[in-house]
């Protein structure tokens, strides 16, 4: 009895932690690819991110292009699919100081409103880039600004580009920026 016992007890432990560790790969409109530090403060200061914006992030990863945002005095906001990045964010974001500012919830991108946000950053893969496009052109204030990283809008025209592409996409990729 004790042995079935335990043997309950560790499958179920098993079967928690498998679901806990698919939630991290969660959403097919993009993998997990971080991108560097310096790279992210370099296209959101270009972005004019600075106290008083609105910021998004559609597809939030592990938090850290909203905290620097926030760092930059932006209230921001991270959509993510995964439940384990949106917690790890949301750690991370009060270790960095920046809960007050931060906003991280899980969720489809697809099925939210954006119309509140100055700046807007995606780096998804090329089917969700493109339907985003018309959604946040519907959506968006006149005059906001949508940047893209790696992945860019086919029909729009980048008042700016910044970077370099890079085979190897984990090296950081170039980002275009488009005002609505």
């Amino acid at each position: 009895m004790i042995l079935m016992d335990n043997v309950l007890i560790l499958s179920l432990g098993l079967l928690a932690g498998c679901a806990l560790a698919l939630s991290w790969f969660a959403g097919s409109d993009a993998p997990f690819v971080p991108t560097k530090s310096d790279l992210i403060s370099k296209a959101l200061r270009a972005a004019g991110v600075k106290r008083g914006k609105v910021f998004y992030e559609l597809g939030s990863g592990d938090g850290r292009v909203v905290i620097q945002a926030a760092k930059l005095g932006a209230k921001s906001n991270g959509i993510e699919q995964s439940w384990m990045r949106v917690w790890y964010s949301r750690y991370k974001s009060r270790m960095a100081g920046t809960n007050k500012q931060t906003h991280f919830c899980h969720g489809n991108v697809f099925d939210r409103n954006y119309y509140p946000a100055d700046i807007v950053y995606i780096y998804l893969l090329t089917p969700a880039v493109h339907k985003l496009e018309a959604k946040l052109k519907n959506e968006l204030n006149k005059g906001a600004i949508v940047i893209t990283q790696t992945y860019h809008f086919k029909n729009w025209k980048p008042f700016k580009k910044m970077g370099e592409k890079h085979k190897d996409f984990r090296l950081g990729g170039d980002f275009q920026f488009y005002r609505v």
